[in-house]
C-alpha cells in the first residue's frame, strides 16, 4: 500500500498530481513503491526497461519513443516530488535524476529520428575517417551541470563534425540532413499529447539564435565563436556539455568532440583575461537584474521580489556570482573549469576566493531556492518561478516546505539579502577589486589635453626631451602602429593618465621610460592596456614598482600576465601559504586532462610556470614594500622551489615509469627517487633568478633502475627548464654530480656514497656542506642526509684542508675578475664568498668536534655556533654574521636596480669588510697574498 501520510503531504500541494492519481492507478500502484528508495539513474533505466520492452541502446519507433518517453517523465515527476515534499530526497538526487532523464530522453529521441532519416536518405559519412557521422548534442545551462529542476525546459545546442552528402539514393546535404534531424527530434521530447510532454526545447542559445541555422558543423561554429562570440555566450558555454548520443555502430566521434574541446575552452576560459571583457560583464550582469523588471511590467506589474529565479537575491544571481569567478579565473586555474554549480562555489572556497563563511552561506541559500523554485513547480508541473501572492497559498507553500509561515517567510528573507550582497560584491569576490569609478582613469586630465603641455607641467625641464622623444618612439613603433584604430585611440587616451601617474614616483623620468617599455610589449593584447584604462589604481602601483626597482620593472614587461594581480593589492600583500598554493597546484594539474583522459603536459608545464611567476611577484611586491627581510625572501623562494620540484616529480613519473607488461618486477606508484639540493637553494638562499644546482639519487634494486632513473632525470630537468609559452620555470645545473658532466644522470646512494668516501674532491665536500634533501622520496633524503653527516664528521688534516680551500678560493676570484675600481660584494676580498668558504673551512674542520655545526642552518646561524665551540672569537663572529647580512641586503638592493653584477662605491661597507677580513686572518693565517697570487 502507498504510505498514506507521504502521499496525502503530497497531494494536500499539487493539483497535478492529484489528477495524475486519480486517472492512472499503473501510477499509483509505481509509486507506492517507487518512493520507499532513493531515485538513481540505474533506476531510471530500470523503468525505462519496463516500459519499452527493450535495451536502452536499441532504437524504437517514433510514436512508442514520445509514449515511453512521457510515461517515464511522469513516473520520475511525481516519485521525485513525494519523496522530495516529504523530506526524503536531498537536492542532489533530484537535479541529477531530472538530467540523467533529458539525456536518456534526447538520446531516446535522437535514435528513432536517426533510424528514419537513415532508412530515406542513407547515412551520413565523414569524409575524412569515411566512417558514419553521430550528432554532437550539447546540453547547456541546467542541463549541462547535472542540475536541472523538475520543470525545466531544456537548452540544446546541435552540432555535427563535417560538411557532406549522405549516401542514399536521395541524398541530403549534411546540413539539411542534420537540420532536418534537429527539428523531427524536437517533438518527439516538447509536444503536448494525453500524458503530456517530456520536456520543453529551447534552440536559441545556438550560434545567430533564432535567426541561425538548427545544426552548426564544427567549423561554421570556429568561425562564429572567433569572429562574433560575445560575453554573455561566454557565460552560456560555461556549462556546455555533450550528451552523448550514438546511433551507428562503426562512428568513433572522439575526435569531434576533441576538435569541440578545442573550439570551447579557449572561448570560455581565457588564460590571459580580457579586462575590456569586464564592462560587457558588467552589463551582463545589470541585464539580469532589468531582465525581470522588464518581464514584471509586461505582467500588469507583478513586482519582481516574487520570482525568486530573476528577481533579487533569486537563483540567477547565485549562478552569475559563482560563474563570474570562473570566467575570469578559470583560464588559468583549470580545477575551476567546473559545470556544476556546487563543486564550483566549492573550488572557489577551496582556492579562498571565497570565504568559508561566505561560500556556506551562498551554498545554502541556493539550496534553499532551489527548493522553493521545484516546490513551485511541483504545483502544476508549470515552469514558475512566481511567489505565490495570495497569503493562504504563500501559508500552502510554507506547509509544502515542512515549516510555519512565519519562519519560512523570515529565512527566504534572509537567503535571498545574502544573495543579493553577494551578486554586488561578486566582481570583489572574483579577485576584481571594488568597482572602478566611471572614468576616474582620466583624473583631472581631459582627454584632448596636449602631451607636450602635460610633460611642461609634471616633469622636470631635463627630462622634457627625452620623454617626448619616448612618446614618439612609441607611437611610431611596428608594434603601436599596426594596431587597429580603436586600440590605438584607447592607448592615446591612457598616455596623460600614465604621465600623471609617473611624475608622482621617486623617479619620473624612469619610471615614464620602463612604462613606455611596458605599453610596448602589451599593446597587442588590448586586454592590458584596457586592464589600466579599467583600474586606475592598478596603473599607479605599476608604476610604484617600476620606479622602485628596474629588475622588477624588466620582470613585469616580460612577464604581463603578473598585472592583473595588483588588482587586489591587500591580496598581494598577504602571507604567502605555500600549503595552500600545493593543494591548489595539484588540483589545477589534475584537471589538464587531454580528451583521451591522458595528461595534457604541455598546460601543466605552463600552469607551474604561471605559478612560479605568481608567487614570485607576490614576495617581490612585498620585498619592495619593505615586508621582507632579505633572509625570509630567501627561504619562502627556496620553499616553492622545493614545491615545484616535488610536484613536478609527481608529474613526470607516471610517463617514465616502467609500464606493468614491461617488467617482471614490481613498479612503485612514487619513485624511489629523490633531488639533492646545493648551492643556493641548498643553503635556502635562493633569489628571484637563482640557478637550481641539483644532484639525483635513487636507491632502487630493480634491473630497469639506472636506466628508468637516468630517463626521470632528464625529464625532470627538461620539466623545469624547457621555454614554452609561459616562459622557462628554472635553469638547472647538474654539474655538482659526481664526476660532473662525465657522470651518470641520476646514481645510487652506494654509488654516491662510495664517491664521496674514496673519490670526491675537497670542493665537493665545501659544497656537500650547504647541501640537503629537497624533494622525492623521504627515506632517501633521510639516506643522503647521513652520508653527508658522516663525511663532514670525517676527521681531516686542517693545514690540508686550508690549503685546499685557499686554492679553490683563488681559482674562483680569478674566475671573476674585478677591474672596475669599485667592491664587488660577492666576489672581492671581505665579501660574500669570503665568509662562506670561512663558514665550510669551520664546518669541515670541527665538525668532529662539535657536531652541532653539521645542520645546514645557514652561514650566520652557522658562524655563531663555531662561536660557541670556542673556534673563533664570539665578538667578531657576530660582527662577521651582521656583515654577511649587510652584505646580503647590499648585493640583493643592487640587483633589484637591474645590475647583474653587485659592484658598489668601494668607499662603503669598510667596517664589513675590514671585520671579515680580520676573521680571515684567524682562520687562514698570512695567506691574503698566496690567496691573491695562487701560481705560488
Amino acid at each position: 500500500m502507498m504510505p498514506t501520510k507521504s502521499l496525502t503531504r503530497a497531494l494536500e500541494w499539487s493539483g497535478y498530481l492529484q489528477r495524475k492519481i486519480s486517472t492512472n492507478e499503473q501510477l499509483k500502484t509505481e509509486l507506492s513503491q517507487d518512493i520507499l528508495h532513493p531515485i538513481t539513474a540505474d533506476i531510471i533505466q530500470q523503468w525505462f526497461t519496463q516500459a519499452s520492452g527493450q535495451p536502452v541502446h536499441q532504437p524504437m519507433a517514433t510514436e512508442q519513443c514520445k509514449q515511453v518517453l512521457r510515461k517515464l517523465r511522469n513516473r520520475t515527476f511525481c516519485a521525485l516530488m513525494v519523496r522530495d515534499i516529504n523530506g526524503l530526497a536531498c537536492f542532489e538526487e533530484v537535479t541529477q535524476s531530472m538530467s540523467f532523464l533529458a539525456d536518456l530522453a534526447v538520446q531516446q529521441a535522437y535514435m528513432s529520428i536517426m533510424q528514419d532519416l537513415v532508412h530515406t536518405h542513407g547515412e551520413p559519412i565523414n569524409p575524412e575517417t569515411g566512417r558514419p557521422m553521430e550528432m554532437i548534442i550539447l546540453g547547456m545551462g541546467k542541463l549541462g551541470g547535472k542540475e536541472l529542476n523538475v520543470s525545466s525546459d531544456i537548452d540544446l545546442i546541435m552540432l555535427y563534425a563535417q560538411e557532406g552528402e549522405t549516401t542514399g539514393r536521395r541524398p541530403l546535404s549534411h546540413h539539411e540532413f542534420y537540420g532536418r534531424l534537429t527539428q523531427r527530434m524536437m517533438p518527439v521530447l516538447s509536444e503536448l499529447n494525453a500524458d503530456g510532454h517530456v520536456f520543453r526545447t529551447d534552440l536559441r542559445l545556438r550560434p545567430d539564435g533564432d535567426a541561425g541555422p538548427l545544426a552548426w558543423s564544427l567549423d561554421a561554429l570556429e568561425n562564429y565563436l572567433i569572429t562574433q562570440g560575445r560575453e554573455w555566450e561566454r557565460y552560456a558555454w560555461l556549462k556546455a556539455r555533450i550528451i552523448p548520443v550514438k546511433y551507428f555502430e562503426q562512428s568513433s566521434p572522439k575526435e569531434d568532440i576533441a576538435q569541440l574541446k578545442s573550439l570551447r575552452t579557449p572561448f570560455v576560459y581565457r588564460k590571459y583575461f580580457d579586462f575590456d571583457a569586464l564592462a560587457s560583464l558588467r552589463q551582463l550582469r545589470e541585464r539580469i537584474r532589468q531582465d525581470w523588471q522588464r518581464k514584471a511590467l509586461n505582467r500588469n506589474g507583478v513586482d519582481s521580489i516574487h520570482n525568486i529565479k530573476l528577481g533579487e537575491g533569486g537563483i540567477r544571481e547565485v549562478e552569475f556570482t559563482v560563474q563570474l569567478s570562473q570566467l575570469i579565473r578559470g583560464g588559468r586555474m583549470p580545477s575551476l573549469q567546473l559545470r556544476g554549480l556546487l563543486p564550483a562555489l566549492h573550488a572557489e572556497i577551496g582556492i579562498g576566493l571565497i570565504t568559508k563563511e561566505e561560500g556556506l552561506l551562498l551554498e545554502n541559500a541556493y539550496r534553499f531556492l532551489r527548493r522553493v523554485e521545484h516546490m513551485l513547480q511541483y504545483r502544476e508541473d508549470e515552469q514558475t518561478h512566481l511567489l505565490p501572492a495570495d497569503p493562504e497559498r504563500f501559508a500552502a507553500l510554507a506547509k509544502a516546505m515542512n515549516m510555519e509561515e512565519p519562519a519560512f517567510r523570515s529565512q527566504l528573507n534572509e537567503h535571498r539579502r545574502v544573495v543579493s550582497r553577494a551578486f554586488r560584491n561578486a566582481f570583489r569576490i572574483a579577485g576584481m577589486g571594488e568597482e572602478p569609478a566611471s572614468g576616474s582613469h582620466h583624473s583631472d586630465t581631459p582627454d584632448n589635453t596636449d602631451l607636450s603641455e602635460l610633460i611642461q607641467q609634471f616633469f622636470s625641464p631635463e627630462s622634457h626631451e627625452y620623454i617626448e622623444n619616448r612618446i614618439k618612439a612609441l607611437l611610431n613603433s611596428s608594434r603601436i602602429r599596426t594596431l587597429s584604430g580603436s586600440s590605438r585611440t584607447r592607448l592615446k587616451k591612457l598616455l596623460p593618465t600614465l604621465l600623471e601617474t609617473a611624475a608622482k614616483t621617486d623617479d619620473p623620468q624612469l619610471t615614464c621610460g620602463n612604462l613606455f617599455d611596458l605599453i610596448e610589449a602589451i599593446a597587442q593584447r588590448s586586454a592590458y592596456i584596457a586592464l589600466l584604462a579599467e583600474y586606475p589604481e592598478t596603473l599607479a602601483r605599476v608604476a610604484r614598482i617600476m620606479s622602485a626597482s628596474h629588475w622588477a620593472a624588466g620582470y613585469l614587461i616580460r612577464n604581463p600576465i603578473l598585472l592583473d594581480g595588483l588588482i587586489d593589492w591587500q591580496t598581494l600583500m598577504q602571507n604567502v601559504d605555500f600549503s595552500h598554493i600545493a593543494t591548489q597546484l595539484s588540483k589545477d594539474l589534475d584537471a589538464c586532462v587531454l580528451q583521451d583522459g591522458q595528461p595534457d603536459v604541455e598546460q601543466q608545464m605552463n600552469i607551474m610556470r604561471d605559478v612560479q611567476k605568481q608567487v614570485s611577484f607576490q614576495l617581490l611586491a612585498q620585498d619592495l614594500s619593505g615586508g621582507l627581510s632579505v633572509e625570509k625572501l630567501a627561504d619562502h623562494l627556496s620553499d616553492l622551489a622545493d614545491l615545484l620540484l616535488e610536484e613536478s616529480l609527481k608529474r613526470i613519473w607516471p610517463a617514465v615509469k616502467p609500464k606493468p607488461e614491461q617488467t617482471n618486477e614490481q613498479v612503485p606508484d612514487y619513485p624511489r627517487f629523490a633531488v639533492i639540493a646545493y648551492g643556493k637553494l641548498g643553503g635556502k638562499e635562493l633569489g628571484y633568478a637563482s640557478d637550481l644546482d641539483l644532484v639525483l639519487l635513487f636507491d632502487d634494486p630493480a634491473d630497469y633502475a639506472l636506466e628508468v632513473y637516468a630517463k626521470l632525470g632528464r625529464r625532470l630537468s627538461t620539466w623545469l627548464s624547457s621555454m614554452t609559452s609561459s616562459g622557462r620555470m628554472y635553469e638547472i645545473d647538474l654539474r655538482l654530480r659526481p664526476d660532473g658532466d662525465a657522470g651518470l644522470l641520476a646514481i645510487s646512494v652506494d654509488t654516491f656514497e662510495k664517491y664521496q668516501l674514496e673519490h670526491a674532491w675537497p670542493w665537493e665536500h665545501q659544497a656537500l656542506t650547504r647541501a640537503r634533501f629537497c624533494a622525492g622520496d623521504k627515506a632517501i633524503g633521510k639516506r643522503f642526509e647521513q652520508i653527508r653527516r658522516n663525511i663532514l664528521l670525517k676527521e681531516r688534516d686542517r693545514e690540508q684542508l686550508r690549503q685546499d680551500i685557499i686554492d679553490m678560493r683563488a681559482k674562483m676570484r680569478a674566475g671573476h675578475p674585478n677591474h672596475s675600481g669599485m667592491f664587488d660584494v660577492k666576489h672581492d676580498h671581505g665579501g660574500m664568498v669570503d665568509i662562506e668558504f670561512m663558514t665550510q673551512y669551520l664546518v669541515l674542520a670541527y665538525s668532529h668536534q662539535y657536531p652541532r655545526l653539521l645542520d645546514n642552518l645557514g652561514n650566520i646561524a652557522l658562524l655563531k655556533i663555531a662561536a660557541e665551540g670556542g673556534f673563533i672569537p664570539e665578538d667578531l663572529a657576530n660582527e662577521v654574521a651582521d656583515a654577511y647580512r649587510t652584505l646580503r641586503k647590499t648585493q640583493h638592493a643592487v640587483r633589484l636596480l637591474g645590475q647583474e653584477k653587485a659592484r658598489i662605491d668601494s668607499n662603503l661597507l669598510l667596517g664589513e669588510r675590514k671585520a671579515v677580513d680580520k676573521l680571515w686572518e684567524i682562520v687562514f693565517p698570512g695567506t691574503r697574498e698566496q690567496e691573491s697570487n695562487p701560481s705560488q
